[in-house]
């Protein structure tokens, strides 16, 4: 029995010291170290590093319904039916959705950036049909390079305040294709040289017959951002060519109309306010233009009820391109009463004027001025969540002309006053 014992202790052993020569042979493995996303301050709140890189990556977005009320309602009359068309939705919502992704990497350059801004509208009722994806914003910044689709290097207040706007917005606020180069000299100082898709700045251009895009509008800016607030002088060159072949004694033959230029200029100034509440600013803007009237905010066309204004940059009489001029002028400001309850009030002057030739070779185009003011009250019951009223008046003021419709002469009313109500809900992250 003893024997059979040691013979069972000894073959144990020997397994046992076998299997542990062979597991000291086999190699070791070890975890994989986990990344951890570790937060990134350089650029500030919201930045965190992408995993395995020196970049750094914020996430951010918007979620927004309005609910909007207009009195009175525009109406689908062209000019001749003026009193007789049908009138449009007096109500309308919209519901918006925005995703912004921010991009910073170090380089010995400077920051290399890459920015990008996605939304999806669904509208309704008197806020349109224009719903479905957009790419407001995509663009590349690098060693004081600005390539891809931004904002207007011409803009300054760019609706920064108000929430609507009434036939065109109170200064120009443009996203638009553009290659741009800005210089900055230190203090706050900068200079940029920006080169514009003049396509999202041409207003009616069948009126003068464009002859496709030869030259991109040319932006140039200084600009200058202190801890007082910030002041930005621009100005742009436009161009406006024609296809239209002229010949004051007919036949077949004549002059071609060819370039003549637009151009507007812009001086703006941004005053920060503590001393009347954190968060408090003033802003005052002036602009304007020749030939380039998008630069004063407009659309193509300017509507208020019954009254409805078309807006060109240029006109063919007699050979030449005849350019529209005009003005604006708009003041904004915002107060913080408490730091969850700020007011906002703003005001815009738009006037603008036809050469005579044009007004007499066509009574579409009459002279005309526009006024907007606006006021919103906001409360924010947790941070980057809004709820909040405003109310918007706009006046829309036409010269008065004549039209004669199946032999009957009548005047066309030449003013009209309208008031838009917006409740708004949004949540930014």
């Amino acid at each position: 029995m003893k024997l059979v014992k040691s013979l069972l202790l000894g073959t144990a052993a020997g397994i046992a010291a076998v299997a542990g020569a062979q597991a000291a042979d086999l190699p070791v493995t070890k975890a994989a170290p986990v990344e951890y996303v570790r937060v990134c301050s350089t650029y500030g709140a919201g930045f965190w590093y992408v995993p395995g890189t020196d970049s750094c990556i914020q996430l951010s977005g918007r979620v927004r319904a309005d609910y909007v009320y207009i009195e009175p309602r525009n109406t689908n009359a062209s000019p001749n039916q003026a009193g007789n068309g049908r009138y449009k939705d007096a109500t309308g919502i919209k519901a918006r959705a925005r995703l912004n992704v921010d991009v910073r990497t170090p380089t010995e350059w400077g920051t290399l950036r890459a920015y990008m801004r996605f939304q999806i509208d669904k509208n309704t009722g008197n806020q349109g049909t224009s719903n479905g994806a957009l790419l407001d914003k995509a663009y590349i910044q690098w060693a004081g390079i600005t390539a891809g689709q931004a904002q207007s290097f011409f803009d300054f207040y760019a609706s920064d305040l108000n929430w609507g706007s009434f036939g065109g917005a109170p200064g120009s606020d443009t996203s638009t294709n553009l290659l741009a180069y800005t210089a900055t000299f230190g203090s706050g100082f900068s200079a940029t040289i920006s080169l514009e898709d003049r396509g999202n700045r041409e207003l009616n251009s069948s009126y003068y017959d464009r002859a496709g895009q030869r030259l991109p509008d040319v932006i140039a800016n200084l600009r200058v951002d202190q801890d007082w607030g910030s002041a930005q002088l621009s100005g742009a060159l436009h161009q406006l060519n024609s296809g239209t072949i002229y010949n004051p004694w007919g036949g077949s033959w004549g002059t071609r109309v060819d370039t003549t230029y637009g151009w507007a200029i812009q001086g703006g100034v941004k005053f920060k306010l503590p001393q009347l509440g954190a968060g408090d600013v003033l802003w005052l803007q002036a602009a304007y233009a020749d030939g380039a009237l998008s630069y004063l905010g407009l659309n193509g066309s300017t509507t208020a009820g019954k009254v409805s204004n078309t807006v060109i940059d240029g006109y063919v009489i007699n050979g030449d391109i005849k350019t529209s001029s005009g003005f604006n002028i708009t003041a904004a400001g915002v107060h913080y009463w408490t730091p969850s309850v700020r007011s906002t009030l703003w005001g815009s002057y738009t006037d603008v004027s036809y050469n005579s030739a044009v007004k007499f070779s066509n009574a579409l185009f009459r002279d005309f001025n526009m006024w907007q003011a606006g006021t919103a009250l906001i409360w924010s019951p947790v941070s980057k969540f809004d709820i909040g009223v405003e109310v918007l008046y706009g006046r829309l003021e036409r010269d008065r002309f004549r039209v004669v419709d199946f032999n009957q002469p009548y005047y066309v009313k030449r003013n009209e006053d309208q008031v838009q109500t917006r409740i708004r809900l949004q949540r930014d992250f």
